[in-house]
């Protein structure tokens, strides 16, 4: 489930955010949590769980660019946007490598393209229906290490466990995130953000090796090394 949070000392503010952001998850399909934050300093006890921070600009105490300095040091991944009254401010904020700005007062299509871009850069952000023990579970696609496939099923390692889907192999590959799954041989898909090491044609996933095809060996060595550079 993708962690969202707004910091904003200003509960008008927040509200009208938090409002635009649920109407554009719900619109997109995409499971979320949000979390709600009046200060830096309670945003940073938490933002190692999170993948996308609105953070205000002027709040008192620890300001959005100081909490932005923290904010990478603890998280690197996470997606900052930066939200101010001030437009002279933004040049601070390049320094902690923000992603996307909005001007206050919020306007919905401001929230609407700064989600589209970090939903972008968000590997596997969707999540997928597994069954366990035939048990339906939501999966964020970032936690599947490999899938196995057979004729008429597909097997999912995720964690320790082994989950099963009865879709097709077309649909399968349709539902997956593309950026980051890849098709190394006629029986196996692998998350490349899974993969330990590879080497001469076998990848070292967390408790298995697994075989690249001869035919899809110089492809996969294209995305993977494309993958680490736009990625990890």
């Amino acid at each position: 489930m993708l962690q969202v949070a707004i910091c904003d000392d200003i509960l008008e503010q927040t509200f009208t955010l938090q409002n635009y952001i649920h109407k554009y998850f719900m619109e997109n399909g995409v499971e979320y949590r949000l979390h709600l934050y009046t200060t830096g300093e309670e945003l940073l006890a938490d933002v190692e769980k999170l993948n996308i921070i609105f953070l205000d600009i002027e709040m008192p105490g620890l300001d959005g660019i100081e909490t932005g300095r923290m904010i990478r040091k603890k998280n690197g991944s996470c997606r900052i946007v930066m939200e101010t009254v001030m437009v002279e401010r933004m040049k601070e904020a390049f320094f902690i490598e923000a992603f996307r700005f909005i001007v206050k007062p919020i306007q919905e299509a401001e929230v609407y393209e700064a989600l589209n871009a970090c939903m972008k850069k968000i590997l596997g952000s969707g999540s997928i229906s597994l069954f366990y023990n035939r048990i339906a579970h939501k999966v964020h696609q970032s936690e599947i290490q490999y899938v196995v496939t057979y004729d008429s099923y597909c097997e999912y390692k995720v964690k320790d466990k082994m989950l099963r889907s009865e879709a097709s192999l077309k649909e399968l590959e349709k539902q997956l995130d593309q950026r980051m799954f890849f098709r190394i041989h006629r029986k196996y898909i692998v998350n490349m953000a899974q993969v330990k090491s590879y080497r001469n044609g076998i990848l070292q996933m967390k408790d298995i090796e697994l075989p690249v095809s001869r035919r899809k060996k110089r492809e996969f060595e294209q995305a993977f090394m494309e993958f680490d550079l736009k990625y990890r």
